[in-house]
Order: structure tokens, then sequence, then C-alpha cells
């Protein structure tokens, strides 16, 4: 309808196109509209429309959701990304070390549909919008709303209309590759956009007499930009639909169109530039917009919507846990359900649930209690995955003590019991290695299990004397350290970020060196294939923001226990020997690219030292056994003694994915009689420079540190395992 003909209060239709991190401009566009006081009797929306323009007809005004977008990393939410606090303690021992993770079904390789199952879009979506949960016909929302969804067998647009409002947003917004498909009103849906991504034509249709369009599209690529799969499968999703979009736009009365350049979907990061492009193109027909107000003879809706603060449900229903026992489930919640918790807790207990990899959605519904005032009964159903209980996963590493190795690792849940894990790590490379863990959880909070390992450490003792054997002079002697143990334990008291438990482990442990075997055994080196039992008692608490490079949070890992050493020939008058270890690591933000941090490093022993746990430094290797600790410009193990007291000062900076760190160290060992050692002095001291890249490999680093007894060169990549 021609805007110049008369009208006695024109009906005004929003449209607002698909676009990704590009539909951040709607926002910009909105603020103008109400700026100019236009009413919006309609709105339609597709993909990021959908979201936008389902929230706007929620009642959110254009400001609050500038101030909601700002305060949320769409980024993290799309790719499901579980934050590391929100992982169990289990998960961060023995879940970081992975290059990639497969999972298995019936022992077959099953590849995932999407690189997220839109879980965590989903919850915030539903957070979002639990204003208006109640209402299930779109038409009766502030501002009455659709959305677009396709159809992933037909290929056909579905036009949403009713529902639950956080579905309908979460369908809409399937991109392809990114988000996996969503089920809703009997479809499986995938974006929107691949089918209709300006739904004009739906809006006019619902008796608006005036439509306003803002597109957000992006152009096509060139070939030669095409060089990723997100690039390429957007690419597809654009031809196939632009020929509907082209008629579309003949429908709109007035199109706004920012200018965003080379803005792409993924720019979540440009919000400041983005929603002002919208503010500029949306200005460019103020006047228009204010003369279309003009004709209308109602007032715009009053948007007064925000964001709510807390669930009060203290009526849970749980369906669909076929695994897992209601309290087993509930158990995640943290004692907090059924009852009143904050919103964001609610939501981080259910990202907690979702790590387990159990289920595939977690999906929940809630209604009023009659009577009560916030009160709502709460229905959560859990859809388990089918590819849960079996995942091949597969490491890649290299340093100079281990050299290459390749980590070939599996995990069986629910094997003998329910709510249990199995996990074996078969590490090949210089020398073979393993680790293996059952474990078995229970609901409240303890765990118990069995545990193994094998490890070793390659060391060279210096001579103070010259050693001729077999015609040969030698002045240092290699030694090879062997351990491997089997314990069982129990986790008395398991929470997200820390166990305390004991353990009771029997440990073979060998010294081996070919060039002291070929001559006899020496005092000063004696040749050992012992067996010790050594009951223990421990303590992680690991609150670190990341395991590579953190930048916030702290880590506590103490240990006491006692050994003795079952090989000897006067067993019953050999006595224990006890010692105690602790480390810990704290780390102070200054700004965000920025930390401050501290570590240190306490042991001795009661009495008589153990060998397996006398105190070796050296190296920059995490992941050395026993109390074998990396010490930079030091070679492994080259400094030891029977007691150890070691601290670390270090910042860090962090330029994306990029990390330099500065670091001094200092290291006091109490040396013990007749026990070797190739440095003899008090006290240790070195500096170290670092530079660190997180890629998809691992980290990657550069390192060179030097000290009062040398100095050395280090290159690492993979994560450490």
């Amino acid at each position: 309808m021609p805007f110049t003909q008369a009208q006695e209060d024109l009906k005004v239709g929003l449209v607002l196109s698909g676009g990704g991190a590009r539909g951040y401009a709607h926002i910009g566009a909105l603020q103008v509209l109400e700026e100019a006081g236009v009413r919006v009797d309609y709105i339609g929306g597709t993909s990021m429309g959908s979201i936008v323009g389902g929230l706007y007809a929620a009642g959110y005004s254009a400001d609050t959701l500038e101030q909601m977008l700002r305060e949320t990393d769409i980024m993290a939410e799309l790719q499901d990304a579980i934050a590391r606090e929100n992982r169990t303690i289990y998960e961060k021992l023995y879940n970081e070390h992975y290059l990639l993770n497969l999972s298995l079904k019936n022992f077959a390789l099953q590849l995932p549909a999407a690189l997220s199952d839109g879980q965590r879009i989903k919850d915030l979506f539903t957070h979002w919008t639990a204003g208006v949960h109640g209402i299930r016909d779109f038409s009766q929302l502030p501002t009455p709303f659709l959305c677009i969804g396709t159809d992933i067998e037909s290929g056909e647009a579905i036009v949403l209309e009713d529902g639950l409002l956080a579905n309908a947003m979460r369908a809409s917004a399937a991109l392809p590759g990114v988000l996996s498909p969503h089920r809703m009103n009997g479809h499986v849906m995938t974006d929107g956009g691949v089918s209709n991504n300006y739904p004009a034509e739906e809006v006019k249709k619902k008796g608006m007499d005036f439509v306003i369009g803002i597109t957000v599209e992006q152009d096509p690529y060139r070939a030669e930009d095409i060089n990723s799969l997100d690039k390429l499968l957007l690419q597809i999703a654009f031809f196939q639909a632009n020929k509907r979009n082209v008629e579309q736009y003949e429908i709109t009365d007035i199109d706004i169109k920012p200018e965003l350049g080379d803005f792409s979907q993924l720019s979540f990061d440009a919000v400041d530039e983005l929603i002002e492009a919208g503010r500029v193109a949306a200005r460019a027909q103020l006047d228009t917009l204010k003369t279309l107000a003009a004709r209308q003879r109602g007032k715009p809706t009053t948007r007064t919507a925000t964001v709510p603060e807390f669930l009060n449900a203290p009526v849970v229903e749980i369906a669909g846990n076929t695994d897992l026992s209601r309290r087993q489930v509930l158990s995640y919640f943290d004692g907090k359900l059924p009852g009143r918790l904050r919103w964001d807790e609610f939501r981080q207990y259910v990202v907690a649930l979702f790590a387990t990899g159990r289920y595939v959605h977690i999906d929940y519904d809630f209604e009023p209690i009659p009577g009560s005032e916030d009160e709502v009964r709460l229905a959560i159903n859990l859809e388990e995955s089918p590819n849960f209980g079996q995942q091949l996963r597969l490491g890649l590493h290299y340093d100079q003590v281990y050299r290459a190795n390749l980590l070939f690792g599996a995990t069986f849940a629910d094997l003998i019991v329910n709510n249990s894990m199995l996990t074996v790590d078969l590490i090949g490379g210089n020398r073979f290695r393993y680790r293996a863990d059952y474990r078995v959880n229970r609901i409240n909070g303890m765990a118990f299990g069995l545990r193994s390992r094998a490890s070793y450490a390659d060391v060279a003792f210096d001579l103070d004397e010259p050693m001729t054997m077999q015609g040969l002079v030698f002045d240092q002697l290699d030694f090879r350290f062997s351990d491997i143990s089997a314990e069982a334990y129990w986790d008395v008291r398991q929470t997200t970020n820390s166990f305390t438990g004991i353990a009771a482990e029997f440990k073979y442990y060998g010294t081996l060196s070919d060039q002291v075997a070929s001559t006899g055994e020496s005092r000063d080196f004696p040749l050992m294939r012992d067996f010790y039992f050594v009951p223990r008692l421990y303590l992680l608490y690991d609150k670190l923001d990341a395991k590579n490079y953190p930048m916030r949070g702290f880590s506590i890992d103490a240990e006491a226990r006692a050994s003795r050493n079952l090989s000897n020939p006067d067993f019953q008058l050999n006595e224990w020997s006890a010692n105690i270890d602790l480390d810990t690591k704290f780390l102070f933000p200054a700004g965000r690219h920025f930390s401050f941090g501290l570590d240190a490093s306490v042991g001795f022993f009661l009495d008589k030292s153990s060998l397996p746990f006398r105190y070796y430094l050296g190296s920059n290797n995490f992941n050395l056994m026993n109390n074998f600790k990396a010490f930079p410009g030091l070679e492994i193990g080259r400094a030891s003694g029977n007691s150890l007291i070691m601290g670390q000062a270090y910042g860090r900076l962090k330029l994306s994915t990029h990390y330099l760190t500065l670091a001094g160290h200092v290291a006091r060992l109490g040396q013990g009689e007749g026990l070797p050692t190739s440095v003899n002095r008090e006290l240790l001291a070195s500096a170290r420079l670092t530079y660190g890249l997180d890629s998809p490999l691992g980290p990657i680093e550069v390192t060179y540190a030097r000290g009062n007894v040398g100095g050395e060169f280090y290159f690492n990549l993979g994560y450490w395992f």
C-alpha cells in the first residue's frame, strides 16, 4: 500500500532477517524505531532475527536487549562451551589432555551432526523468556510474533507461531553445521534462513498495512575467500535462500540495510560497531519513521521486561533418567532442587549435568502452582545420548623428556554398575606408559575405585670422580627410574572443584643402569627392584580457569603418605617412612590481559626417606612421576634431596591465543648422605621466558631458562600427558 494513502491507524509489521552476529545491528535499528515512536504490531524473524525479534516481542526494550547481549558471550553459548569451573574435578584430571574425542556406538565410529548440540543457547533462551513462558500462542505475546524454521527432511519453510518461545528461537537459529537440528511441533528443523530468511509475506498476511524490513544478510563470498568449512556452509545456505529473499524484499515498504562491511556471521565481538551501524541506517530514514508513527493512533507497547533472577521450584518431576536415579540426577543441583535458586545457578547445574555426556538434550518446562506467588512445578526431561558410554580419545605430544608420544585412550561408562567410569590411556613413545582408573560415583559426593599407572624417568647423575668400566671412562651415569603402581581409593568428599580421600597403594619401583649393571652394584648408585606398600591421604582443589595457561584462580594439591619396603629381607624390622607434600598455585588477574602468579611447593620426610618419593628437580615437564618436579634451567632429576622448598613468581600476558610468561624460580633442597645428586648447591635459582600458543593441537611452547646451575632451551607441543 503506498505510504501516501490516508490511514486512520496504520498497523505496522517488522521483519528481521537472519545474519548471525550481524543481527546485532537489529538492536540499533530498533532503538531508532523507539525514538521515532513507531508502534510495532507484529514481528517476524528468522535465525538471529528470530532471537532479537522474539525477545522484543516478549517485552524487552531495545536498550535492555543491548545490555543483555553485551553481558553474554554468545559464541560460548553457541558452541556449548563448558567453563572449566562447571566440569567435575575428575574431568579436570582426565579429560584435558586429548587432541580429539570421538564417540563410539557399538564400537563403530560416530561423528557429531554439528559442532554444538545447542544446550547452552536453549538454556539461555529459556531464562530470557521465562517471563512469558506460560504463553504458548505467540499472537498473545506483548507484541505478536512468528519465526521461520526449515524442515530438515522436506526443506519446507515452517512458520512457528505456537509452542515455547525459547524452542522456536532455538529451531529458527539452528545454523547448519554449527547447531544441531531442533525438534519442535512435529518437525525436526534447521536454520530458517535456509528456506526463508526474510518473512515479509508472512507478516504482511497478519493484516499489516505497512511493513518495515531490516536486513543484515551477508553478501556471498568470493571463491578465493571460501577457505573454511563454516564459510562453505554459509555460502551454500545463501544461494539456497537468495531467490526466495528477493521475492520477499518486494513486499516491505521501508527497507533498512545497515552497512556492515566485512563483518561476518561470527563477528560477535564487534558489538559496538554492529549496533551503531543499525542506528546509522535507521536514522537515515528517521523522518519517514516519525511520519509513519504520527499516523498511528495507539501508543507503542510499553517495554518493561527484565531478566528473571530466581527460579522457585518446590516441585520437581524428572523423566528419561533410565541410567541414573532421581537422587543421582538431583545431586548435580547441589541440593538446591527442589527449592528456590538463582537462574544463573540453575543454568550452571544443567550445564554440569549436560557435561557428563549422558544426555544429548536436557529439556525442562515449568508452570505456576495455583495459589502461590512465584512457585512453579518444574518438569525435567532427559534425552539420553545414544553415543554415551564409549569414547575413543587421541593425543599427541612432544617434549625433551618423553620425546614424541601418541596417546590412545578409551572411556566406558556404566561398566558393571551405573554411574561408573572406566578410563584407560595407553601412551606409546620412547617407552610405553599407561594409566587406568575405574571409578564409581555415589550420590552423597563420595566415590571409590581402582587406579593404576606406569611411568618412568631417565636421569643422568654426575660422578665426583671419573669411573672406569670395561676400559671406558665415565664422568656420568645414566639411570632409568621405573614406577608401576596400583591402588584402591575412596574419595570421602567430592565437589565440582575438589576431592578429599584415602588410598592404599602397592608400588613397584626400580632403578636400572646398564653402566652400573655391567660392573656390579655401586654403593652410591644402588640398583633396586623393590615393592612398596603406600597408604596415603590426599586433597586436590582446582579452581583455575584454564589447564594450560590459567589467568585466574588457584589450586591446592596436598598429600600425606607412609611407605614401607616389602622387598627388604628384614621386613619385620623394616621401618615405615612418612612424608608430606604440598603444591599450590595462585593467579591474580590485573586487567583482561595480564595476571600475576605465585606457585609454591613444600615437601619433607618426617624421619627416614623412601626412594620412590625422594625429590628430584629439573626440566620444564609438567607431568613427571612421583616427586619429580619441574625446574627450568636444569636437566631432569639433576638436583635431588630429602626435603624441598620451592617457589615461582611470574607475570603472564595474554593476547588472544598467545601467551608470554616471565618467571623467576627458586628452590632449596635438603641433601641426604649417600644419595646421588649432580648439583650440590644449597640454593637453586633460575629465570625463564616462555612464549606459548593455545592452538588446536594443544599448547605450543618455546622456553629459555637460565640460572645459577646452567641454562636450557625447551620446546614442547601438545597437551601434557
